[in-house]
């Protein structure tokens, strides 16, 4: 009875359904995810609650409150445009946003909660609270309006005179001035443009001009607020020296001059021509009564800064200095108290300076190469603690506290901004007898025998140890290994990003520990940096160190930059007078250092190629290589037409090659061009040369390392996609899409591998995001293919094209496919979703020749399942799990070691890597199997044989004498 029981219950559980997850030991193991807000624009310190919290406007149009004491995000949202506008009073923050439009938001301070909005279609120009904080006035295009929460129309609403750019607004009790700049015209010299409105009706009191020769950001002009002293402006005519000061609603200054030699006894009139003056209170709300400005110099070859502040003296209001400091390349920053803080750079770093209420100074160490210098400071008191938080060029945070050098707390904005990222297989760790050798003599080369000893001797070490740990008496945890060391499976690989902040930074991908960091410049213009390369690996028995290479733009020149891709060394940095085209990989490499050729492509009058090493050898090396090369242009965004060229080889004798016209391909009237999509990894390597059928015949796959895509908006409407052989020039096929809308909401995205193009639009309601699929074979009629010895572009049959179209759960901001070492794993495609998700779905279900009725047998043996079309979205199919990974604009995979497993990478502003298996972990014991289990079962079986070894001899002597 009980067997019975137990088979029945042995049956039922073999019934149960699997499910993908993770174990609790896997979590932050096999993926990891970071929370980015990008570089900020403006830091604003507040204490809400008796929580110090700093709130970030940024260049990746990000609000966001991060928790001053550890640098942790209280709360972040993405807006829908550059942010024109950033405020906070009281428990309020206030955000304008938006590109061709105005959004205006007010968030809660602390909870980060949505409390109301407002949208215009116009574009706003600026935006800040009503003395009690629940109204808004803001600029939207050429008029002033005040919101207010709750209605769905301005309170009133002033179109303003278009002869002046408005950007700055300031309420004052009452009344509300608009300022803006105005023009030069024939009869007057630019100037600034007042308009003062009642604040409760917006009715228009009056409007002047006043300020000759000024504009509100050159340098020459300050706004100060105070609740108890008006609203004010402050400038310095072009060649005077002196301040005139105006208080916003008269028409004249209200004090005719005042000089700067009041609040800076050593200034003269040649440091006066050349002081400029700036703001030092980002939101004046949290300084209303004591408003600040800072004045800078240079005065005996040294720049100096000193922050002056208001006040009252009776009847009069004057002006005094709070603190002074050295300003080479300072950034100053007030806080709500009286408090200034200065930070310049040193050469360990910078150093910093707290003046005014509180007196502190500090060091900070670092490495400039590897951050940039200080682009902007803020100070914000934990308790009565001041915090100092420095934020560098590259986009990294750190913050600081007085006795202590190292920081607190970090954050590395510049992954906030990667524009590309390349993966790169680290050296495999060395072996046991290797590492048993290292610890008797380092400089020791044993001989395979001795390698042979010490691998058995460090092997019974670890068993000892291992045995040791079981029974809790393990002496130690083993190191963690570092960012830049391999395993054996080839899970950990570095991930370098490069940045358009000019950053490239290099993490492991097995847990997103940092390797190193490198700010790239050009002079001091920081690298827009587009692409990055793995010039040289790894190899197991090379001495020759990996190499990346990252190429970007900057001004009116190329640099790329080599990088010892283990440390992060700079091997070399080579300006490019070219603005370039396309950056790409050649199919040679250098002579001298052994790395993969780059080649830059340049369009113009005289296109060509320039090609990096930037040497004639490298040029030869090129030229050398047997196959003809071409390169297209023209395929970018917006244009009407693409040329192909082909590299011509003729008396080298420069880093360049000319390129001769080889095709053109002329889009039909009316469309342009809006994406162009081509192999992510040059030639795809696959498995199966054919596709097996349920009959056993084979369809043979096209597989053309030269196919490009193109997408292209029609003015008809609709959106037409053509595939094309990118050398010469041919149309392989077309496909028009008449009901497709694409726009920044909207976008085209695609992903080409091996045989297989997938991409996704919009085809508005009831259709809503479609994932359309095309399939590439030799020809549609089994067992029929090209058998020609060499396939040349040049005389390229067509192919023969299956498509389906599937509707797509959500909208895809980018695509991608997972990549295995051998391509025999099935693979899945990769959808970076708009809401954060990252999806894996499987070939079968992307399949263009699923049948619409049911399977027949050669179907099912086949593994076609019957075409539906929603696609499904399959909680356990999300990569990220639990994780929005916010604003993905880019889905990368490579391979392991392991041909089950494809690492996978989704970046934007923030970063996730994981590891998927599209067919099972066919190659890997479960996470569960039990080792010890093994070993004790491995263990009675030796035993068994020696008990039993001579219970067998003893019988077969027994039987030998019967």
């Amino acid at each position: 009875m009980l067997a019975r029981l137990a088979l029945t219950a042995l049956t039922l559980a073999a019934c149960l359904p699997g499910a993908r997850a993770l174990f609790p030991d896997e979590a932050g193991r096999i993926d990891w995810y970071r929370a980015q807000i990008g570089a900020p624009t403006a830091l604003i310190p507040h204490t809400h609650n008796h929580t110090a919290l700093l709130y970030a406007a940024t260049q990746r149009n990000v609000v966001a409150a991060l928790r001053a004491a550890d640098g942790q995000l209280a709360w972040r949202h993405v807006l829908d445009g550059p942010i024109s506008a950033f405020s906070v009073r009281d428990a309020r923050v206030l955000t304008q946003s938006g590109a061709n439009h105005s959004h205006v938001h007010v968030w809660d301070a602390a909870s980060g909660g949505l409390e109301w909005s407002f949208a215009q279609p116009a574009p706003g120009r600026g935006a800040v609270f009503v003395r009690d904080c629940a109204d808004v006035i803001a600029l939207a295009g050429d008029a002033l309006v005040r919101l207010a929460p709750g209605s769905s129309e301005p309170v009133w609403e002033l179109p303003l005179n278009r002869t002046a750019a408005y950007s700055r607004i300031v309420v004052h009790n009452d009344a509300v001035f608009a300022i803006g700049d105005a023009p030069q015209t024939r009869s007057a010299k630019r100037r600034l443009h007042v308009v003062q409105v009642d604040a409760a009706t917006g009715a228009l009191r009056k409007q002047y001009d006043t300020a000759e020769g000024i504009a509100l950001r050159g340098g020459s002009v300050v706004v100060l607020e105070s609740r108890e002293y008006g609203a004010y402006m402050v400038w310095r005519e072009p060649e005077n020296i002196v301040w005139y000061v105006h208080r916003l609603g008269l028409t004249a200054p209200m004090w005719e001059l005042y000089h700067a030699k009041l609040v800076e006894i050593e200034l003269m009139p040649p440091d006066m021509l050349t002081s400029t003056i700036a703001e030092l209170d980002i939101d004046a709300g949290l300084n209303d009564n004591t408003p600040r400005f800072s004045l800078s110099y240079s005065k005996d070859g040294k720049s100096k800064s000193v922050v002056v502040e208001m006040f009252r003296d009776g009847d009069r209001l004057e002006m005094r200095k709070v603190a002074s400091f050295l300003a080479d390349g300072s950034a100053i920053a007030a806080s709500p108290r009286r408090s200034v803080v200065a930070v310049r750079p040193t050469d360990t770093g910078a150093a910093w300076r707290v003046r005014g209420g509180d007196k502190h100074a500090g060091d900070y160490t670092y490495a400039r190469s590897a951050y940039g210098p200080v682009a902007r400071a803020a100070l914000v008191y934990v308790g009565d603690e001041p915090r100092v938080v420095v934020q560098t060029r590259s986009g990294q945070l750190a913050a600081l506290r007085p006795g202590s050098s190292e920081p607190l707390w970090t954050r590395n904005e510049a992954l906030g901004h990667a524009a590309d990222m390349a993966f790169l297989t680290l050296p495999p760790p060395a072996s046991a007898a290797e590492h048993a050798a290292k610890e008797t003599d380092s400089s020791v080369q044993p001989s395979p025998v001795a390698r042979y000893i010490l691998r058995w001797v460090a092997t019974g070490r670890a068993l000892v140890e291992w045995v040791a740990a079981g029974f809790g008496i393990a002496s130690g945890d083993r190191p963690a290994l570092a960012p830049t060391e391999g395993d054996h499976f080839g899970f950990r690989k570095l991930a370098v990003f490069g940045a358009s902040t000019g950053a490239v930074t290099a993490v492991s991908s097995q847990d997103g520990a940092h390797a190193w960091s490198h700010y790239l410049t050009h002079g001091r213009t920081p690298v827009r940096i587009e692409r990055v390369f793995v010039t040289r690996s790894s190899q197991a028995l090379s001495t020759d160190a990996p190499v990346i290479v990252a190429a970007g733009r900057a001004r009116n020149a190329t640099v790329v930059a080599a990088f010892d891709a283990l440390t992060g060394r700079v091997l070399s940095e080579d300006t490019l007078p070219l603005i370039y085209a396309r950056a790409f990989e050649l199919p040679a490499t250098d002579p001298a250092t052994g790395q993969r050729l780059l080649g830059f492509a340049v369009a113009g009058a005289e296109p060509r190629v320039a090609v990096w090493p930037p040497t004639a050898d490298a040029a030869r090396a090129l030229c050398a290589h047997t196959a003809p090369l071409y390169v297209e242009l023209g395929d970018q965004a917006g244009s009407t037409a693409v040329h192909g060229y082909r590299v011509a080889c003729a008396d080298v004798t420069e880093p360049w090659l000319a390129a001769e016209p080889a095709w053109e391909f002329v889009l039909p009237a009316g469309e342009t061009l809006i994406s162009a999509t081509r192999y992510e990894h040059g030639a795809q390597h696959t498995a199966l040369q054919g596709r097996v059928l349920g009959d056993r015949s084979v369809l043979y796959k096209y597989i053309n390392p030269h196919l490009g895509v193109l997408a292209t908006q029609r003015a008809a409407g609709g959106i037409a996609v053509y595939l094309i052989d990118r050398v010469s020039g041919r149309l392989l096929h077309s496909v028009v899409h008449e009901q497709a809308v694409v726009s920044r909401a909207h976008p085209f995205v695609a992903t080409l591998s091996e045989n297989r193009l997938v991409y996704q639009f919009w085809r508005g309601l009831p259709a809503g995001y479609v994932t359309a699929v095309a399939e590439l074979f030799e020809s549609d009629r089994p067992d029929t293919r090209n058998e020609s010895p060499a396939v040349s572009s040049l005389d390229l049959q067509l192919p023969s094209v299956v498509m389906a179209a599937f509707v797509a759960p959500e909208a895809a901001t980018a695509l991608g496919t997972t990549r295995t070492g051998s391509s025999i794993t099935t693979r899945d495609v990769l959808f970076g979703l708009a809401s954060g998700k990252l999806l894996a779905l499987p070939d079968a279900l992307l399949d263009p020749r699923r049948p619409m009725g049911a399977p027949t047998k050669d179907e099912q043996a086949e593994g076609l399942v019957a075409y539906a079309a929603p696609l499904p979205l399959d909680p356990r199919r999300v990569l990220s799990h639990g994780h929005a990974v916010a604003g993905i604009a880019h889905v990368r995979s490579a391979p392991t070691h392991l041909e089950s497993t494809a690492l996978v990478a989704a970046f934007g502003l923030d970063v996730f890597f994981s590891r998927t298996s599209p067919s099972g972990l066919f190659d890997q014991l479960s996470p569960t199997f039990s080792k010890a289990n093994l070993v004790i079962t491995s263990l009675a079986l030796v035993a068994g044989c020696l008990l039993g070894a001579p219970m067998v001899r003893r019988k077969l002597t027994t039987r030998a004498w019967a």
